[in-house]
């Protein structure tokens, strides 16, 4: 079973970051599907790295955005991605050094943060990007 599905809900409105944000659902759901499968500490690290260099592709093109059209919450907004790229980064150290890493929650954090992140804080800045002509 998925971790997260893409629906309608989850858009922008912007094709570019909707296809962004569904590949970050997919890396994520590989992770969930590859711990469900007992797959090798290796593989999950290498998914986890898959899925922090991607996501920093993703932050890399919102917030360029931002930036191009003045975006009122970009720090708040950056911060979040940091907290992302930190939180992901420290259990892949963990991981890395032998210390136990919960598996349910590196899932529940990707989860909530994917979910609230994109339902809450991205879909703040889809009036201003819409404007700008992004669709």
């Amino acid at each position: 079973m998925p971790l997260i599905v893409w629906d309608e809900s989850y858009s922008v409105n912007v094709h570019l970051i909707d296809g962004q944000h569904k590949k970050l659902f997919d890396l994520a759901n590989e992770y969930q599907t590859a711990l469900t499968n007992g797959k090798s500490h290796d593989a999950l690290k290498q998914l986890l790295d898959g899925l922090l260099n991607y996501a920093a592709i993703h932050f890399g093109t919102e917030e360029r955005y931002f930036t191009q059209f003045g975006y009122d919450d970009m720090e708040a907004h950056k911060r979040e991605h940091k907290i992302f790229n930190a939180k992901v980064s420290d259990i892949i150290k963990k991981r890395k050094i032998g210390e136990e890493v919960g598996q349910n929650e590196v899932t529940k954090f990707l989860k909530i943060w994917l979910e609230g992140h994109i339902k809450g804080t991205d879909h703040k800045y889809i009036e201003l990007f819409n404007k700008n002509g992004l669709r």
